[in-house]
């Protein structure tokens, strides 16, 4: 009986201390581990382990430690560089962490390329398209903008900002060549050359029908036409006004535009013309007879005579009577 209340006390106390330890047994840290997908992206200029991968753990000193972890330069705007398993595993115990305390989960090879924008061919063509609209002096309803075709434009991922530089001393008209310069987070990182065609349309005064040379020009002989700027100089007539009751110089064909220096206005002053010489200012205003020396027609200088002082003076032919003195 004694020998028998002796084992059962021995069981009892050893289940106790059992008990005791179990208790008493810190519980173990979670492993820690990385997971790193076969293909990858960065943003910055270097490959970093955290941006990489996803690592999980209880141990924040560790996590820390293996974000941290550099794997070489970043490849270039549409480039791609191969990571190894085995170089990932030597860099991890070039920074003191072993890799038996770690569960690494990782293909053999790691795609890393560069998070990108893509720039657009349409996107360009309306940067330039923009810029050249608010520059130029043109109506744009009457202006047409032809720019080559320019491929896409890769660029890293940031705040993006653009300049376009035009030529000096561009007149928006005819073809041009822009600059466009891509700049990501205020570094310029791309610069490109963007060709353009602007053709700028406008009303000008045409020939209705032929017009042979000393024809004095009526309504019925002009008419308004919508002609691209490259296709006639400066001095072409705008107005119907200004081309009707002057003279052409020389014989004119259909459809051909109105210019200054082919035109001449009629004599409405002749030599030896009885005229009115006049005087004005803002608080006088002084008339007298006088006799044309010269031809002129309206708007022109012409020589004339006071018949009373048979004093020369110069005016400004006003109508077929008046000759106004130019102060």
């Amino acid at each position: 009986m004694k020998k028998s209340f002796r084992i059962l006390i021995f069981f009892l106390l050893a289940g106790a201390v059992l008990s005791f330890s179990v208790c008493r047994t810190p519980p173990a840290l979670a492993v820690t581990t990385v997971m790193v997908p076969a293909h990858a992206q960065v943003s910055s200029d270097m490959i970093v382990l955290g941006e990489i991968s996803q690592i999980e753990g209880g141990d924040t000193t560790l996590l820390e430690k293996l974000q941290s972890i550099t794997l070489g330069k970043s490849p270039s705007p549409g480039e791609a560089r191969i990571i190894s398993a085995d170089y990932l595993r030597s860099r991890v115990r070039q920074n003191g962490i072993g890799i038996d305390t770690i569960a690494l989960r990782l293909p053999e090879k790691i795609e890393v390329t560069r998070k990108t924008v893509i720039i657009s061919p349409k996107e360009i063509n309306e940067i330039v398209r923009s810029f050249i609209h608010k520059k130029m002096s043109w109506d744009q309803n009457l202006t047409s903008i032809r720019i080559s075709p320019a491929g896409p434009i890769s660029l890293l991922a940031g705040k993006i900002t653009y300049e376009v530089t035009p030529q000096r001393n561009e007149d928006y008209l005819g073809s041009t060549t822009l600059g466009l310069v891509f700049m990501v987070d205020g570094k310029a990182e791309k610069k490109i050359w963007v060709n353009a065609e602007i053709e700028v349309s406008q009303k000008v005064v045409v020939c209705n029908r032929t017009l042979p040379r000393d024809h004095v020009i009526t309504q019925n002989d002009i008419r308004l036409d919508t002609l691209s700027l490259k296709e006639f100089p400066e001095d072409v007539i705008t107005d119907p006004l200004e081309a009707i009751g002057m003279s052409t110089q020389r014989a004119m064909d259909i459809n051909h535009p109105l210019r200054s220096k082919f035109l001449k206005a009629m004599p409405l002053v002749k030599r030896g013309d009885l005229v009115t010489i006049l005087a004005e200012s803002d608080v006088v205003k002084i008339t007298t007879q006088g006799m044309a020396i010269d031809n002129g027609g309206k708007g022109e200088k012409v020589r004339v005579i006071n018949t009373g002082s048979q004093k020369e003076v110069y005016g400004k032919v006003r109508d077929s009577k008046t000759v106004e003195v130019i102060f």
